[in-house]
């Protein structure tokens, strides 16, 4: 009995890992075309890219624990803030906390 409940155990969290990596790669590959996008001038598209990512690394920070949760959260307030300085037209401001969030994505994600 003991034996199952730890392959269940260990599948579940194993599904649940796999799960979070898939969203938080996702969350990587639209921060970083956002910050591609932004440093050709493209708000609107830089915009479009960082709400993608947020959706993403919400989905990741779900199902994240521990320090990789924490990394993941931190790196969604950044594409917020980086979301509000696009639109506000500080392009070099809104690239600077789309950095940031890749870091902290990366990192948790690891």
């Amino acid at each position: 009995m003991k034996k199952i409940i730890f392959i269940i155990s260990f599948l579940l969290f194993s599904s649940f890992s796999a799960l979070a990596e898939q969203h938080a790669d996702a969350a990587m590959e639209h921060a970083n075309a956002a910050l591609v996008e932004g440093k050709h001038g493209n708000v609107q598209i830089l915009v479009d890219h960082a709400i993608q990512s947020v959706k993403h690394a919400e989905q990741a920070a779900q199902v994240a624990k521990g320090p990789a949760k924490y990394h993941i959260e931190t790196g969604i307030t950044h594409l917020h803030d980086a979301i509000k300085h696009a639109n506000a037209g500080h392009r070099s401001v809104a690239d600077q906390h789309l950095e940031k969030a890749i870091e902290h994505i990366k990192a948790g994600s690891v």
